[in-house]
């Protein structure tokens, strides 16, 4: 009867040596659950052993009643027995319906697995564990360059946005290798050799999980689901951003799945231990797996998954909030009561990422004028602005001027009209009138300018009065063209009919002749001088020579010698 009561708590004083190993004072680094097969010949001693019991003495001459040693468990089990000799239920905790038989060896194990794993879910997050600071460093990147400020450029249209850092991971494994080498260690001093014991460890496996989240905007951030969400792009991310380093970690770590808030931002990405399918991974691949223990993970969020357009940009908003957090756990499966499990949480707060819109800039020129005050050099004036979306892919650039931005008093120069000067485009003080970029215009620079140009035309000639009309000016006569020399003292004809040379006198012909202009010394007393009138013969045959001009000398020789022939 004794040994049917004891079937009836086997359940419960199983869970014994797992609680024992947490209690305060106890040394046992790491405890397994019992799970060796129990037999009825072997239930008393194992009894003893593992729970501490003292001697159980059958008494069934007292009121049907036996007592025995209460479990922390068990305050109030109380197991009454009857006259008629069976054995009934009145309260037991844990409760167990189904007992072990002599006969039922392999239905007592399978009863103690399902105890071990209960007591692991129940007692995994009262125990100590360690845990571990998060360290962690995140960033943003834009277009591959790490940046915490985004600032608008007219020419790009798009950008695109990564979020991640770098997890270090010496903690983690510095608490593991501490945790292994006190399980070896003890081991070795219950006589075990060190090769020994460390195969005994390598039996264990571990579990564990991370869920790393941080925050979008999006109303400036647009979010690409299908990459977001896809494992296998997080998963290769995380792989090729630790690199060698990592190789064998991310064959047994891997995304589980991505949580995104539309409404909030908040991304969420989990991750999980699964070697081959087992949701563990063995204690021998951590320690003999290249790059199964990284001292770092580096990682972005999958390219393509985030983006910044240019119509969505808004001066001074932020497009990646600073908050991002990182937790996990690792423990041993079997769970161990001292070092594990080891748990990483961590409030990271890193730079937000802002998105900024330069000031543009506005020129003012004045052709054939002066400002107000005499000077003609441009003036420039700085304009608050931001982008505005129009549609999807589409966008322009505006601000608003002020009225003092403006200049006014231009003056003209001379010879312009100062009563019709105007502006090549008219400013205006209208909000957001300014236009300084649109989507769809191209740009040479990546700075935001408009120039306004005033100018004055010509002043247009005087109306003429049809009272008193003025005179035009009268035309210059041009000059008569100079007339050649006239000889002071033309010669005669030479004997060939040549003309006579003007620069000198005639030379006497042999008949006592001289010339007509002024009678020489040998002139007879009374004599008269030729004509000077031209005959019209002669003056035929001045033309007919092409004489420009003959003395009444010249053209009487020319005559007498006509009569001589």
């Amino acid at each position: 009867m004794i040994t049917k009561m004891l079937k009836v708590t086997l359940a419960a004083s199983m869970v014994m040596p797992a609680v024992s190993a947490i209690l305060p004072g106890n040394t046992v680094l790491a405890q397994e659950l019992p799970a060796e097969a129990v037999t009825e010949n072997t239930m008393d001693t194992t009894i003893g052993s593992g729970l501490e019991m003292t001697d159980i003495i059958e008494t069934p001459e007292l009121d049907g009643t036996v007592e025995l040693p209460m479990l922390p468990e068990q305050a109030e089990t109380e197991i009454v027995l009857p006259e008629t000799g069976e054995i009934t239920e009145e309260t037991v905790a844990p409760e167990v319906t189904k007992t072990v038989t002599e006969d039922e060896t392999a239905a007592a194990e399978e009863e103690a697995a399902v105890a071990e794993e209960e007591v692991q879910e129940e007692t995994r997050d009262s125990r100590p564990g360690t845990n571990l600071t998060c360290d962690l460093d995140l960033d943003v990147k834009v277009d591959g360059a790490t940046t915490s400020e985004l600032t608008y450029l007219p020419h790009v249209e798009s950008h695109s946005v990564q979020i991640g850092g770098t997890l270090h991971m010496n903690g983690v494994w510095s608490s593991y290798n501490l945790a292994r080498t006190g399980y070896i260690g003890k081991q070795v001093l219950e006589g075990n050799s060190w090769s020994q014991a460390e195969k005994q460890f390598h039996t264990k496996s571990l579990v564990g999980s991370w869920t790393y989240s941080f925050q979008i905007n999006p109303k400036v951030v647009t979010v690409n689901e299908t990459i977001l969400k896809s494992t296998d792009a997080w998963q290769e991310a995380f792989r090729q951003g630790t690199g060698a380093d990592g190789a064998a970690f991310f064959d047994y770590m891997h995304c589980t799945g991505v949580d995104y808030d539309k409404a909030t931002g908040l991304v969420t990405v989990r991750y999980a231990i699964n070697e081959k399918g087992t949701g563990m991974v063995s204690t021998k691949t951590i320690d003999k797996a290249a790059g199964a223990k990284p001292k770092y993970i580096k990682a972005y969020s999958p390219e393509g998954a985030f983006t910044i357009h240019a119509e969505n940009m808004k001066k001074g908003a932020t497009a990646v909030y600073g908050n991002a957090s990182f937790q996990g756990e690792i423990d041993m499966s079997p769970w161990m009561a001292i070092a594990f499990p080891l748990r990483y949480k961590g409030e990271v707060v890193q730079p937000n990422l802002t998105l900024g819109v330069e000031d543009a800039q506005v020129t003012f020129d004045v052709e054939n004028g002066t400002w107000a005050d005499g000077t003609t050099d441009t003036l420039t004036e700085m304009v608050e602005v931001d982008v505005i979306k129009l549609g999807e892919g589409s966008h322009m650039v505006a601000g608003t001027l002020q009225e003092h931005q403006i200049p006014t008093g231009m003056i003209a120069v001379e010879g312009y009209d100062q009563n019709n000067g105007a502006w090549d485009s008219e400013p205006t003080t209208e909000e957001n009138a300014t236009v300084f970029h649109e989507s769809s215009v191209t740009t040479r620079s990546n700075g935001l300018s408009v120039g306004y140009t005033y100018s004055f035309p010509e002043e247009p000639g005087k109306p003429v009065d049809p009272e008193n009309p003025e005179q035009p000016d009268t035309p210059v006569t041009p000059e008569k063209p100079d007339q050649p020399d006239t000889p002071e003292n033309p010669g005669e004809d030479n004997s060939n009919g040549e003309n006579p040379d003007t620069n000198k006198k005639p030379e006497d012909s042999g008949n006592g002749t001289n010339s007509a202009e002024k009678p020489s010394a040998a002139q007879p007393s009374g004599s008269r001088p030729a004509s000077k009138v031209p005959t019209a013969a002669a003056t035929g045959l001045g033309i007919t020579l092409g004489l420009q001009a003959l003395s009444v000398a010249g053209i009487l020789a020319i005559l007498k010698k006509k009569r001589c022939k």
